[in-house]
């Protein structure tokens, strides 16, 4: 997966900053989720990059599992992501 290319992203300590440059939008997440779109960014899968999450903030996989494919959800809904749908 990759922005879309008319998306902005930076990731920052506080999480994740993402600019729509053609609707003039901002959306911005957490840490968390500015964890999972690095991940993606960087090629890995969905459930690596779940895997990875879950592993590095100790936390649930299954809550994660579930919070991740909504934020991937959302953004192939806003069109800010191109590639594979989410797996």
């Amino acid at each position: 997966m990759k922005p879309s290319e008319h998306v902005r992203a930076n990731v920052t300590d506080d999480g994740l900053v993402i600019l729509d440059i053609d609707k003039g939008e901002i959306y911005s997440a957490n840490v968390v989720a500015a964890r999972i779109w690095s991940l993606l960014m960087d090629g890995k899968s969905e459930q690596e990059a779940i895997d990875a999450v879950a592993a590095e903030f100790d936390a649930p996989r299954d809550t994660v599992a579930r919070d991740a494919h909504s934020f991937i959800e959302s953004l192939v809904q806003k069109s800010l992501i191109d590639g594979p749908p989410p797996s």
